[in-house]
């Protein structure tokens, strides 16, 4: 239990968006409060992809974390992935710069906890219940029974946002969210330490089968797609995990003598194939809470530390101007768009035209081993 107490600044939502606005606070002379429903270390099921882009994010911010982070142990290095078309066929893409794959129950715990010695108030086990206006701010009660009162609030607080339920009306939209499962595996058969596999599979389209190598011969294993898909087709996704692993052969053998280390476990990804009204009087929304993931790959992590960094610059301004307005705060929409709209335009036209074109996903790989293409298919992402 806590006292109720004022702030400037409240982040509901302590993962990368929120633990990113908090450390993007720091040397502000703000009061800031950030708060999670859960306790950590706890987990965030996702593909515990880290790319180069989350150290540049760091490094703006405090070249320290980006060194604490390379320190880090608990990663893997990766500089490729290894994408495979309905045919099997293979297609082999090297990137430039080191990424990284760490387990979330791992990278958030860690940027928490940086987070932390930012100067704020850290309240955990603080489930937002609900949240009203006042005249100089918002009012937010919490399922403890305790109420916070701030001047400003960033929603950080994921797929299922109460902020942006609340404030902004966001609905799940089935044509522009996916769903998937994440299951975690030892002693995967040919595992490549250094290398994302993404699987195009035939009777499983539109989507992808992943495997993602982490440390201590770990694997992140998944299936994800299309919300719209699921529904229609009623599409059972641990069960369709289940059949890719041990029932279509290429798969298969290389889980013959794996072991699954937890059943496997459902979450949804409210993608940014559309643009929304991510902020208004005295809020804005960050990361999953505002459809921050990219509509082909499924990446949420490095979009949602750079909304957080943005927010928090943008906190910093309204508390200089005394401007909380909505016309004020759309700044910080139209920076978040500038700098991310248009990949997220061209991945989810991407998503579209590949479908479940089986022939066209066969002959982009084919064409995509042609050497001087290849070269140029790291740009797409990058």
């Amino acid at each position: 239990m806590f006292k109720p107490k004022q702030y400037d600044i409240v982040i509901c939502g302590a993962g990368p968006a929120g633990s990113m606005a908090a450390l993007a606070l720091k040397n502000s002379g703000l009061r800031v409060a950030l708060t999670d429903a859960a306790k950590f270390p706890r987990d965030k099921i996702c593909g515990d992809s880290v790319s180069s882009v989350n150290k540049r994010i760091l490094r703006e911010v405090d070249p320290e974390l980006e060194t604490d982070l390379l320190q880090f142990p608990a990663k893997s290095q990766i500089t490729r992935a290894k994408l495979f078309s309905p045919e099997f066929k293979e297609l082999t893409v090297s990137f430039k710069k080191t990424g990284h794959c760490i387990r979330r129950v791992d990278f958030d715990n860690w940027l928490f906890h940086h987070a932390c010695k930012s100067g704020c108030d850290v309240y955990e086990d603080a489930r937002l219940n609900n949240i009203e206006q006042t005249d100089e701010g918002y009012l937010l009660t919490y399922a403890n029974g305790n109420k916070i009162t701030a001047s400003l609030v960033i929603g950080c607080d994921g797929a299922h946002s109460v902020v942006a339920k609340k404030l902004a009306g966001f609905k799940v939209d089935k044509h522009h969210y996916s769903g998937a499962v994440r299951q975690y595996y030892k002693h995967v058969a040919r595992l490549d330490g250094n290398a994302l596999e993404v699987y195009f599979l035939k009777d499983h389209l539109p989507g992808y089968f992943w495997i993602f190598p982490l440390t201590d011969d770990t694997a992140n294993v998944g299936f994800g797609m299309l919300s719209q898909t699921i529904a229609e087709k009623r599409i059972d996704l641990k069960k369709s995990i289940h059949h890719i692993i041990h029932e279509i052969p290429q798969v298969a053998e290389r889980f013959k003598h794996a072991t699954a280390l937890e059943q496997p476990i459902g979450f949804g990804l409210p993608l940014g194939s559309k643009k929304h009204s991510i902020s208004g009087n005295r809020f804005m929304l960050c990361g999953d809470a505002a459809s921050l993931i990219d509509p082909f790959s499924g990446e949420g992590i490095e979009t949602a530390m750079e909304s957080g960094k943005f927010a928090a610059e943008q906190a910093i301004s309204c508390f200089a101007t005394n401007r909380f307005d909505a016309v004020y705060m759309k700044q910080y929409d139209t920076r978040v768009y500038k700098k991310m709209w248009p990949t997220f335009r061209n991945h989810y036209r991407l998503q579209r035209l590949l479908g479940n074109r089986v022939g066209l996903i066969n002959a982009l790989v084919r064409v995509g081993n042609i050497p001087w293409v290849n070269k140029q298919i790291p740009k797409l992402f990058y």
